[in-house]
């Protein structure tokens, strides 16, 4: 179910939201575009003048406002709020309420653009892959994709600059210095192991300190300036064990 209408006037879109909520009843996402001036009081006070903007009323009851600009919304409710539509001097008004905590906004449209209703079904988890954190723990779990012999003796070693993302040995006992990127290496992660590098040199009075870079894509201008400094990498995949039903989802997704 979706139905759309454009440029109407505002007794006919409260027609329009009332009638569509009276036979799908709450389960409806409503998109509002028009010209419209908020009210809100609740958590502090606020009020935004007219302008063009999107609201959206979710099957939860959240509400939000977005402005033709940005990510996040200027206003919003949240889940559990229940909103009411009425016509008022000739204005669309929205009127929004939440209880705990005490929440109300106002909205009144003085033009519309667009009003759409539809019904959404998703019940998918996020899955999130890709943090550092994975790349870490695989490294520490296995270091000989590092390379062979490679003993790792801390995670987060603290340093004057920073936070090292793994510390440890080779097989002749010379100190390494690893940092960990989740995506394509950078010139500036190539002069924060450079400091990490230097700051252990003066840690364990050794002069000879390796340092490596590991990520999954190293361009060939950083593999330059590592060489340039002394400093190594590998590119390093990230490796993300999933349950068997998020397996399937993830290979399925990288095929299209």
């Amino acid at each position: 179910m979706t139905k759309v209408i454009v440029k109407p006037d505002v007794k006919d879109a409260l027609e329009f939201i009332e009638k569509t909520r009276k036979s799908k009843g709450s389960r409806v996402f409503f998109v509002i575009i028009g010209d419209c001036m908020v009210d809100y009081r609740g958590r502090a006070r606020s009020f935004l003048d007219w302008g063009e903007r999107v609201v959206m009323i979710k099957q939860d009851g959240t509400l939000l406002v977005h402005q033709p600009v940005k990510r996040e919304p200027v206003n919003w409710q949240p889940s559990g709020s229940i909103t009411e539509c009425s016509v008022e001097n000739n204005y669309l008004v929205l009127r929004s309420r939440h209880s705990r905590p005490p929440e109300k906004m106002k909205i009144s449209f003085r033009s519309l653009k667009l009003v759409a209703a539809t019904s959404l079904r998703d019940k998918a988890d996020l899955v999130i892959v890709g943090m550092e954190s994975d790349v870490v723990n695989e490294i520490i779990n296995n270091p000989n994709i590092i390379e062979e012999g490679l003993r790792i003796c801390k995670r987060e070693k603290h340093v004057k600059s920073g936070l090292i993302d793994l510390f440890g040995y080779d097989q002749n006992h010379v100190p390494v210095v690893i940092e960990v990127k989740r995506s394509t290496a950078t010139i500036s992660a190539v002069q924060q192991l450079r400091m990490y590098v230097n700051d252990v040199k003066k840690d364990v009075e050794e002069s000879k300190v390796r340092g490596i870079l590991c990520a999954p894509r190293i361009p060939s201008m950083v593999k330059k300036l590592l060489s340039d400094y002394g400093l190594e990498w590998r590119e390093v995949e990230r490796r993300v064990v999933l349950p068997d039903d998020k397996q399937k989802t993830l290979k399925d997704f990288k095929k299209t």
